[in-house]
């Protein structure tokens, strides 16, 4: 049986792990490059997810960042 490695595992979908995202406002929000090229809304929040996502085959702190912030006290 094949190991996944860290990249080949599933992932929650967040904008924030997309190939097509660009820092906006750390962490809260992204800015949405292929979005932006089709005229449509293109800052997100990091954690929403929108139907151009790809997941980046790269580490992101984006995420990471976000939900820390984010989570409950």
């Amino acid at each position: 049986m094949e190991e996944q490695s860290e990249w080949s595992k599933p992932k929650e979908k967040f904008c924030g792990n997309c190939r097509h995202h660009n820092v906006y406002q750390y962490p809260d929000f992204i800015f949405c490059f292929v979005r932006y090229q089709h005229h449509k809304e293109s800052v997100f929040p990091t954690l929403g997810c929108c139907e151009e996502w790809e997941l980046k085959p790269q580490e992101c702190f984006c995420v990471k960042e976000a939900l820390k912030k984010h989570k409950p006290i």
